[in-house]
């Protein structure tokens, strides 16, 4: 930090010749100082301006300090006074936009506790450095290169790119197979057993009522009747044949909570549900494969294709 200093001694006028308007002063104690002391052009540095005196009293800064037309000060001057006014500090923010050595005029203040009387004070001179090189530094001259040329690229990184590309192209595949068998249709015994699930499911969860949970369990069995049977849901049980035990044994749990008012526990459902999921699995397993056109043989006339009713053996509950 560069400075100018330096110490006014007081002054007495009378008995010395002075004119009468003069009284004995302090002495002063004036200061200025540059931060950084030397700077790149364009960067900022401050002007610390410091008047200390006896006797308290106002000191009057300017707002601004005179300089070459390089120079521009980027804010208010910030004052401040220290020791119950015997001590004044302003700060100056400047920016100097040419290279070269900086000399800023003397700044003049005014001491009110001497009678107005004006002080000068010098800040130091500031280097201010061009942020160009220098005529004598050697400078790098590139040949020139077409405008679409590219450089060689590392083999680590042409690795790196194959691998990501190959990364993406194998997850978009695996998207693109899981897609694919997400739309695969899924057959009578598969959606019997999904609805049967999500009965379980929202029965657990108590977001279904026991009459709705029966009403969703009784209609699923049969649906599922009449896709593999071609038994109509309005039928009663009487006509399903003697080797439907199974469908009729799930149907019966439906019938007795709805109509014969029985009240079940919590876990009367749950077993409920068991024992139709249990049917349609044994049925899918004990089911002759679809034809061709991957729905159940059925007659021209309605029959089944061994020639019995609705009521004739079990056909395929699996996958369509």
């Amino acid at each position: 930090m560069r400075r100018s200093r330096w110490m006014v001694p007081a002054v007495l006028g009378v008995g010395l010749g002075f004119g009468p308007g003069l009284a004995a002063q302090s002495a002063v104690d004036l200061e200025a100082t540059v931060v950084p002391e030397s700077v790149r052009v364009g960067e900022e540095f401050t002007v610390r301006l410091v008047v200390g005196q006896e006797r308290a009293g106002d000191v009057r800064f300017p707002a601004l300090i005179d300089g070459p037309e390089s120079i521009e000060q980027t804010g208010p001057a910030q004052i401040r006074s220290v020791d119950e006014g015997r001590r004044w500090e302003a700060e100056y923010t400047i920016r100097a936009w040419r290279a070269d050595t900086l000399v800023i005029p003397p700044v003049e203040v005014e001491l009110a506790a001497a009678g107005g009387v004006v002080r000068r004070l010098q800040p130091p001179a500031v280097p201010v450095m061009s942020v160009l090189p220098a005529a004598d530094d050697p400078l790098e001259l590139r040949d020139a290169r077409p405008l679409l040329s590219l450089r060689a690229l590392p083999w680590w990184l042409v690795l790196l790119a194959a691998a990501l590309a190959g990364l993406a192209w194998w997850t978009w595949r695996r998207g693109r197979v899981a897609a694919a068998a997400a739309e695969v249709p899924l057959g009578p015994g598969d959606l019997a057993l999904r609805d049967l699930a999500r009965l379980r499911e929202g029965w657990v969860r108590q977001q279904v009522s026991g009459e709705r949970f029966y009403d969703g369990y009784e209609e699923t069995l049969r649906r599922y009747a009449h896709v593999t049977r071609g038994w109509a849901p309005s039928r009663e049980l009487l006509g399903l044949g003697d080797s439907d035990t199974g469908l009729v044994a799930a149907l019966r749990h439906s019938i007795l909570a709805r109509f014969a008012r029985l009240r079940t526990e919590w876990e009367g459902p749950l077993g409920d549900v068991d024992v139709g999921e249990a049917f349609v699995r044994a049925d899918m397993e004990e089911s002759p494969p679809a034809d061709e056109s991957g729905e159940p043989g059925v007659a021209p006339d309605g029959a089944d294709k061994d020639g019995a009713g609705g009521a004739g053996p079990r056909r395929n509950g699996g996958g369509a």
